[in-house]
């Protein structure tokens, strides 16, 4: 056959390769995100170079005599120029990072192999002579019928088996170098471990055990990735809640020993009220009355009102971070209000990037006001209409440069400085449906976080 005849019959093949690997990553990763009209062309290009580039280099490599190299160098090539490609798409399509694209296209090349075991039941390998009617329609039948069946019930297995969670769970985690580096390995591996098993001189195609038992050590190590992790954060919650309780122990202490020393003052300020009601003086007795107020909601109703917003926070790491934010911010005598407006329940944002992002704003609203006796500090979250927004605003003693905001390095206290917006833009490249936006306005300071829902 020609290079054209190959390149053509490659090109049919690939087709319907990607439009499987398109199906798996549906399952395994979710719908892609950020759909709009320029992405999907950018996706379709992508998938259109794949097959075209992968087809090109299966057929230089049949032609030239590679693809037939012992010990399986060629058919190792295929599969890596396989992975490669399509780790490439991955990252166009979900702009995961591109361990966890390598990852993915490594583990669609498992699945396709899986799938032609399957396909091997109704065809088992053999070559076909195309000139014969019979047995062309024969491969006809195996390409173009067994083959999507197969294709088809490999995907419905992923579905059925809920193996999307579990996969989208280790994607999540951070600790997931040995999974990558097996999956890296994985195409020499599998062919190493096919020799054990057939031990045979010459191997034309996998044996159905290496790629079984291959997804079965995968799936192991997921699981025991996922165990480990969900061990990993239960004792990260228990921590969390410890310290909150110490927390609220501490705030229930304080208020207890703001209210006795009211209390104390209380039947002073009643004596000095007596004697002015006595003399019948109404304009100083509410002027009195309006200086006792104030003197209690400075000692006590603050705190009041602060703990009845922490219990509008029901995330249990982010109101761990603003109890600690709280009290440092107390101890230096920071004024800061807490608005929660509504229940805050859940966001699209993982817990542990959140707190980071809170972190960084809420630390960069305390060195702006630290030390200045007007310096205040207001936190709202809101939840409503399928958004979260949380608005962290303060009062600006220094000049902004709104074009170096979030790049390395710039800050507003000096050199060696920087780096907290820096990792919060780069932790929100991480996600698509994220506003965020800073502004000045009547003198404070504002950066925003709109998370979309829905």
């Amino acid at each position: 056959m020609t290079f054209f005849q190959v390149m053509c019959g490659n090109l049919l093949s690939l087709s319907e390769t990607a439009l499987f690997f398109v199906c798996v990553s549906f399952q395994l990763l979710g719908e892609i995100p950020n759909k709009t009209k320029k992405q999907k062309y950018t996706i379709f290009s992508s998938l259109f170079l794949f097959i075209f580039w992968v087809s090109f280099l299966s057929t230089v490599l049949y032609k030239t005599g590679a693809f037939y190299w012992e010990p399986h160098i060629g058919r190792v090539m295929i599969e890596y120029i396989q992975i490669i490609g399509y780790m490439l798409v991955l990252r166009v399509m979900y702009r995961k990072p591109y361990g966890i694209c390598m990852a993915t296209a490594a583990f669609h090349n498992l699945l396709y192999l899986l799938a032609w075991n399957f396909q091997d039941f109704f065809a088992p390998n053999r070559i076909y002579d195309l000139g014969n009617p019979a047995e062309r329609r024969e491969y006809l039948f195996y390409e173009w019928i067994a083959t999507p069946l197969a294709f088809i019930l490999v995907v419905l297995l992923l579905n059925k088996t809920k193996a999307g969670k579990i996969y989208r769970q280790w994607e999540s985690q951070k600790l997931r170098g040995g999974v990558l580096v097996f999956m890296a390995f994985s195409p020499i591996a599998s062919r190493l471990l096919q020799g054990l098993i057939e031990k045979s001189e010459r191997f034309q195609d996998y044996n159905p055990m290496s790629t079984m038992l291959f997804i079965l050590i995968l799936y192991l190590i997921f699981v025991y990735d996922g165990l480990r992790e969900q061990q990993k954060k239960r004792i990260e919650e228990q921590n969390v809640s410890l310290r909150q309780q110490e927390a609220y122990i501490e705030n229930l202490e304080g208020l207890q020993r703001e209210v006795c020393r009211f209390r104390h003052d209380f039947k002073n300020m009643m004596s000095g009220m007596y004697m002015q009601a006595k003399e019948g003086d109404l304009e100083a007795i509410q002027s009195y009355i309006q200086e006792m107020t104030s003197d209690f909601d400075m000692q006590v109703g603050s705190q009041i009102r602060i703990m009845n917003q922490l219990a509008n926070i029901r995330v249990a790491e982010v109101k761990g971070l603003f109890l600690e934010k709280l009290k440092v911010m107390q101890e230096e005598e920071i004024h800061c209000e807490l608005e929660v407006l509504k229940p805050f329940e859940k966001t699209g944002l993982r817990s542990t990037d959140l707190c980071r992002c809170l972190g960084i704003l809420l630390d960069n609203a305390m060195e702006e006001v630290r030390g200045k006796k007007d310096g205040k500090i207001h936190v709202m979250i809101s939840s409503q209409s399928g958004c979260t927004t949380f608005r962290v605003k303060n009062t600006m003693h220094s000049s902004v440069d709104f074009h170096k905001i979030g790049t390395l390095g710039y800050s507003t206290k000096g050199e060696n400085r920087g780096i907290g917006l820096a990792n919060y833009k780069k932790i929100l490249e991480r996600y698509d449906r994220i506003l965020p936006l800073t502004t000045i306005q009547d003198g404070f300071f504002i950066q925003e976080l709109k998370v979309q829902e829905s």
